[in-house]
């Protein structure tokens, strides 16, 4: 299987890296292809989306590589930390620069929208100092990302998985690393 694992922290010490780092080192023990894209560090940094009229959405080069990158693989896994009740803006940014209408979806006729990336799948991974019943049941967020963004686009969301309280101590970390195990 083919995994782009998409991380979004601005600290590079953020549990959110640590996270990435096990599940792309898991996957390849599995004998995964996986590319790894942190969007605070890649080459491939994108501005925040601008634009006047709606058809130049997507029509930089940019764009279209990562475009590619989400075309090659079988699996989308966004890692990141909650903030304000949602990924981080750049992550955001990432949505709104790549997932495009005419790649990931289109309208038809009478204004049906279709989702595009049908036939790939993915995971979401969230990290919190709050518990993780408070997004999962007060805010909801898992059910906004399956509908609204990745089955939006056609995608399949297997998992979404938030762990909560990351800080109270460094074990409920281990414990966490021990959970994604079982994810992969």
């Amino acid at each position: 299987m083919k995994k782009l694992i998409i991380t979004a922290n601005p600290s590079s010490k953020g549990f959110t890296h640590v996270l990435s780092w096990k599940l792309e080192a898991l996957s390849l023990k599995q004998g995964d292809e996986v590319e790894l894209l942190d969007l605070y560090s890649t080459p491939l940094q994108q501005d925040f989306l601008t634009y006047e009229e709606a058809k130049e959405i997507g029509e930089n080069s940019l764009t279209k590589q990562m475009q590619e990158k989400l075309l090659w693989a079988d699996e989308y896994i966004f890692i990141f930390p909650i903030w304000w009740g949602d990924a981080p803006a750049i992550m955001k940014n990432f949505w709104d620069c790549n997932f495009t209408q005419g790649f990931a979806y289109r309208y038809r006729k009478g204004g049906k929208r279709e989702g595009l990336l049908k036939g790939k799948q993915a995971r979401i991974i969230a990290t919190s100092g709050a518990p993780a019943f408070f997004y999962s049941i007060i805010l909801h967020i898992p059910l906004f990302w399956k509908l609204n963004r990745i089955g939006f686009c056609g995608v399949k969301q297997k998992s979404f998985t938030i762990f909560g309280n990351l800080w109270r101590t460094k074990t409920d970390a281990s414990k966490y690393l021990t959970k994604l195990e079982k994810l992969v």
